[in-house]
């Protein structure tokens, strides 16, 4: 709702500062540690690229789509535990395009049995509005109304932890930590809230059988607004494959469920967000998230034994 009312303010000429809340929620957040959180590249210790995307509000004439794409791996050829994490978000709402190119970098240590990661994140903001689309009516030089296109960028910051356990994962991290602002044009501009997102989730195995339980929570806030999502998620382990599948409860927002396979380094997933707000069930959000991961732990010690073939005469 508030990007309507972003676009409402806009399109009405409201020549004032705009306060906006700039993330997109994906309902696969749990698979996703590295984009809510610096601190999560490098998470799963392998090189893990991924798309999502998220067509919200379906049946709503210019309903937001977001389509990220990720990819974050260890520091080949590079000692210790240094990642580093390359993201891009496409975000369209109506006549807004939003776009978020980041990069993070996190360095992690063993602790408690655990890894602790601390990560930082600088990126690049960038919003673009058209007005092709705008009806005037009568009066097509009311000055009220933005006319052409108009675009601006900006800087961004942002930091967090996480610590991982066999058993459990919490994280914390801020974003948008310089309150950025952009500035469309020379009379409009959109200021980027700075925000929280705290994670955490957990491991749970049935005994004597290839079941296993994944809570996990995340809550976000810009310390105006927050909303909550808890996860249900199952396993079940089969020849080498893994299926899954949950529900997602967010108080007073969606109810969410999900289904999907992993399988030869692949992850495939698909959810639907029911809102609770009455606006109907066929007008949920659909989420699709695609993952590929590899090992890239070059320094491995492996001992590789040989004989030789060949025959000295």
């Amino acid at each position: 709702m508030r990007r309507w009312l972003l676009i409402l303010l806009f399109v009405i000429g409201t020549f004032a500062t705009v306060r906006a809340q700039y993330d997109v929620h994906f309902t696969h957040y749990w698979k996703m540690l590295n984009f809510y959180n610096p601190a999560g590249a490098g998470a799963e210790r392998k090189m893990f690229a991924y798309a999502a995307y998220s067509n919200q509000l379906s049946g709503f004439e210019n309903n937001p789509k977001s389509m990220l794409l990720n990819i974050d791996a260890p520091i080949p050829f590079v000692r210790g535990d240094h990642n580093l994490g390359l993201g891009a978000l496409n975000d369209d709402i109506g006549m807004f395009t939003n776009q978020h190119i980041y990069l993070n970098y996190a360095y992690g240590f063993k602790l408690f049995g655990g890894r602790l990661a601390a990560g930082a994140q600088i990126g690049i903001l960038n919003s673009a509005f058209d007005s092709k689309d705008i009806e005037f009516g009568g009066d097509s030089n009311d000055p009220a109304f933005p006319s052409g296109n108009a675009n601006g960028n900006s800087i961004d910051f942002g930091a967090g932890v996480l610590y991982q356990h066999k058993h459990f994962y919490v994280g914390a991290s801020g974003l948008h930590l310089n309150a950025p602002t952009i500035l469309l044009g020379e009379k409009n501009e959109i200021e980027i809230s700075p925000y929280l997102n705290f994670t955490a989730g957990g491991n749970i195995p049935i005994k004597n059988t290839l079941i296993s339980v994944q809570p996990s929570l995340q809550v976000m806030t810009d310390f105006v607004a927050w909303r909550a999502d808890i996860t249900a998620r199952g396993t079940y382990n089969y020849n080498e494959k893994q299926f899954f599948g949950g529900i997602t409860y967010s108080p007073d927002v969606s109810v969410a469920f999900f289904l999907g396979l992993e399988m030869m380094n692949i992850t495939a997933s698909y959810a639907y967000e029911l809102f609770t707000s009455g606006i109907g069930a066929a007008n949920g959000s659909h989420d699709i998230f695609l993952g590929y991961q590899i090992n890239l732990d070059i320094f491995k010690k492996e001992k590789n034994k040989h004989n030789s073939i060949r025959v000295l005469q």
